[in-house]
């Protein structure tokens, strides 16, 4: 029989079945640190379920705010990258036992000031000249990314590419027995091009250098080193351990995101990374050629689908699938269907097919989200988790 749930409703029993009560919290006592370590917070005695941290009530924005915004051009990077980094931290920093908040210690300007690399004209053009043993160490390594003098040309800006985009800092409390929180753990996500835009010329053309995989592990891992010893200079965070994860982004109109490729732990104090571990992820955008080539049998499932629907529904125009590929295996995979809106009825109509074609096509290994959509919004929502055989529909408006 099938069933339709209206997730308002859902997500409303949700909530106040496992509303935090907060009579029950507990204020934590100020302890002042020079290290700035300690903190008073309010924790949250509940989070919405066990895949995710417990946050402190009073929530702090990152002192880095913004910048991955004007860092990554890719929306669907930004959201892979704070996701994607939040999920790796879990295999290092048990939700079970740490709570999450967003960066306190890499702020704005320092972000800045290390990818734009502030160094003054003479500077740069002894650089340039291959003078580079008349500056001094600070110099020398206060940029990450390579600085090019005014002129410079598209040859100049080719041999110069400047591979990281942006450093995300997340942290990891632990409770203290006499009720404080400490940062006991940071994770750093560097953000690394895979394709580099310049323009030599200002107001003039835009150009573009393809940077391979290989080379983006290769400067990342030298990258993540530098940043590593420079987080070690700040007091705080000289004895935690450092997870560090290099993310590969997509091109800028992308419609999937990138993925992470390698990361690392460092432990407490440790000024060294020793061993990296291979992230096997990736992004796949249904249709297209690289599905074909390399996931055969979820592309042709995929286009049934897309013919089924286009014989069924007269105003339909077209599917556009993202599918989340862990060690090669389809773990999550999420279907837009946008149609042209002719009524409710219609809708529900769509929304019942659909809903018959998943239990009858799909299997049900992986996580499956389906959005119906016209030009008014996101008029239907099926989804399934893995496992379950049959999918739980919200048609909005009813």
């Amino acid at each position: 029989m099938k069933r339709v749930a209206f997730i308002l409703l859902s997500l409303f029993l949700l909530v106040t079945g496992c509303a935090p009560d907060y009579d029950e919290q507990e204020e934590v006592i100020q302890e002042n640190q020079k290290n700035d370590k300690r903190e008073k917070a309010i924790v949250a005695k509940y989070s919405i379920s066990e895949d995710y941290y417990r946050p402190l009530e009073r929530y702090k924005p990152g002192k880095a705010r913004g910048v991955l915004m004007n860092q990554v051009a890719n929306r669907l990077d930004i959201e892979e990258m704070e996701i994607g980094l939040r999920r790796h931290s879990k295999d290092v920093f048990d939700p079970e036992d740490y709570f999450f908040q967003e960066g306190q210690y890499l702020t704005e300007d320092m972000l800045y000031d290390w990818l734009e690399r502030k160094l003054t004209q003479q500077q740069v053009n002894k650089l340039l000249e291959g003078a580079s043993q008349e500056l001094s160490e600070e110099e020398l390594q206060r940029g990450l990314n390579p600085s090019l003098k005014d002129g410079a040309t598209e040859e100049d800006y080719r041999d110069r590419p400047r591979y990281l985009s942006h450093i995300l800092e997340q942290n990891f409390l632990q409770k203290n027995e006499d009720g404080t929180v400490e940062v006991e753990g940071i994770s750093i996500g560097l953000a690394l091009r895979s394709t580099y835009r310049f323009q030599p010329v200002k107001y003039g053309a835009y150009y573009y250098e393809q940077i391979s995989r290989e080379e983006s592990l290769k400067q990342g891992k030298q990258l993540a080193q530098t940043v590593l010893e420079r987080i070690r200079k700040i007091e705080a965070l000289t004895d935690v351990p450092v997870m560090i994860a290099l993310y590969r982004q997509e091109e800028r109109g992308s419609m999937v995101p990138g993925n992470f490729m390698t990361k690392t732990t460092v432990k407490g104090s440790d000024m060294t990374i020793k061993e990296w571990q291979s992230i096997q992820e990736d992004y796949v955008l249904f249709p297209s050629d690289e599905a074909k080539e390399e996931h055969r049998d979820d592309s042709e499932l995929i286009a049934d689908f897309q013919a089924k629907i286009a014989e069924y529904f007269p105003n339909y125009i077209g599917v556009v699938g993202k599918g989340f590929y862990k060690d090669d295996e389809l773990t999550k995979l999420t279907i837009d269907i946008p149609i042209e809106f002719k009524g409710k009825t219609e809708v529900i109509g769509i929304s019942q097919y659909v809903y018959s074609l998943i239990v009858e096509k799909f299997p049900t290994y992986f996580a499956l989200e389906v959005n119906i959509e016209s030009h008014n919004g996101q008029e239907s929502l099926i989804f399934r988790e893995p496992g379950d055989e049959k999918p739980t529909v919200h048609i909005y408006g009813q």
